[in-house]
């Protein structure tokens, strides 16, 4: 009987000390990782913003493939939030704060008492954009002695965080990848006034040329407070595929004729049947949207007009959204 109370004085005493052990911790913590994404800062923060894009890169669902999300309304934006349950029970999160494509920050709940703070930071360095993942908050006795059990917070958390993060980087670089081709067919293009410059290069370097010419055209425009008629396009007069050398104006609609000088011109671009493809996608396509236009006005009958001049308007560019998916080019090709 003795032995037995000294062997319960034992346990109690074990137990204090494992009390007191456990109550010196730590409660205090601040986890976080980082990822450099070569994309704008934009489309990062829109798809962190938006939890219904979560469930296309959570390290959670390899972990439990039991996950079930439940979205409200509001799923992006201060007051957003969703919820799920899985094999280890019921959590939420909610975004309590933001600051458009730098900085989001949200409140989660584990349904372990506390309500730690998750937080997200997009940071521009000269090889991308620097993307961090934290969590910082205190931790109750009962979860201090969870992590204990597991290894440290840190040891299971980090992973997640690097897992997330690259997956992250998958999604946003498989979403900025996508494009496609619509043929439209024969249409009749209405013409009209433009203001533009000309130049002859290699065709290797049209992008380069491109960047410096347009901006001339448009500041010439804000100078004389010229209004744009339309959207920018690319009017090709000659391209040489022997000599990898092409002829090109930068151009910009305007609704008159314009008194301008020998740096920015006015053209007129006759109304003419032309053969229309739409391209929703990055500019690394293009060639591609040009070759699947030229095939298919082949196949369907139709030949290009001679000395006709093809030229490319730019419907939604860099300048009207950051994501190249988005980019739609419109391809005219003169047919007889």
């Amino acid at each position: 009987m003795r032995f037995l109370k000294y062997i319960l004085l034992l346990l109690l005493i074990v137990v204090i000390g494992f009390a007191i052990y456990i109550a010196t911790l730590e409660s205090e913590y601040n986890i976080k990782q980082s990822r450099i994404i070569k994309a704008p800062a934009e489309v990062i923060f829109d798809n962190i913003n938006d939890y219904k894009n979560w469930q296309y890169w959570g390290p959670w669902l390899e972990l439990d493939s039991t996950i079930v999300a439940s979205y409200p309304e509001v799923t992006s934006g201060v007051g957003a939030s969703y919820t799920w349950t899985g094999k280890d029970g019921i959590g939420s999160i909610k975004t309590i704060s933001i600051i458009p494509n730098k900085e989001i920050i949200q409140q989660i709940d584990f349904g372990t008492g506390s309500t730690p703070e998750v937080y997200w930071e997009i940071k521009n360095t000269d090889t991308g954009n620097e993307v961090t993942w934290g969590m910082r908050g205190n931790s109750s006795f009962g979860e201090k002695v969870y992590w204990l059990t597991q290894g440290g917070i840190e040891k299971n958390m980090i992973p997640m965080y690097n897992r997330g993060l690259e997956l992250l980087e998958q999604h946003i670089l498989k979403e900025m990848d996508k494009h496609s081709f619509n043929i439209i067919g024969e249409v009749d293009y209405g013409g009209g006034y433009y203001l533009y410059q000309t130049t002859s290069c290699k065709i290797n370097v049209i992008n380069k040329k491109m960047a410096e010419m347009f901006p001339v055209v448009i500041k010439f425009m804000e100078d004389n407070s010229i209004e744009a008629s339309g959207k920018p396009f690319l009017l090709t007069h000659n391209w040489d595929e022997t000599n990898k050398t092409t002829m090109f104006s930068t151009c910009i609609p305007v609704k008159e004729r314009i008194i301008t000088t020998d740096d920015v011109l006015t053209g007129f671009l006759k109304p003419q049947k032309t053969f229309k493809t739409i391209f929703k996608g990055s500019y690394t396509y293009l060639n591609k949207a040009w070759e699947v236009a030229y095939k298919s006005l082949t196949e369907k009958g139709h030949t290009e007009l001679d000395g006709g001049e093809p030229f490319e308007v730019y419907t939604i560019g860099p300048n009207d959204n950051p994501n190249p998916a988005k980019w739609v080019t419109e391809i005219y090709i003169p047919i007889n």
